[in-house]
């Protein structure tokens, strides 16, 4: 991954263009982030890219669109990373067992 995308990816708020569909961040273990954890980390972040130990945690290998995941948590803050079609059922859910926090 290029610098470039990095700053895309964190000046986007996690949103692709052209069509708007949510975004994260996959790390080189394999977790994902957040824009917002991208943007708290950022010098954490390059000074991992410019190691360039892409089994570090903090290794950004590609941004996605998080097209149906709608389990999926950013592995820093714990926020609920939005699926482009996910299901309100299941959400409520989560909501109801585990609170407000899952169901960002």
């Amino acid at each position: 991954m290029r610098t470039k995308q990095l700053q895309d990816f964190i000046r986007s708020g996690g949103w692709a263009w052209p069509g708007g569909y949510p975004c994260a961040l996959l790390m080189g273990d394999g977790e994902s982030i957040d824009s917002r954890a991208a943007r708290e980390n950022y010098r954490l972040i390059r000074e991992t890219m410019k190691d360039g130990d892409i089994t570090d945690d903090w290794f950004p290998v590609a941004v996605f669109v998080n097209w149906e995941d709608d389990m999926l948590f950013c592995a820093h803050s714990g926020r609920r990373i939005q699926s482009a079609y996910w299901k309100r059922g299941r959400m409520a859910l989560m909501a109801a067992i585990y609170g407000d926090r899952h169901a960002e």
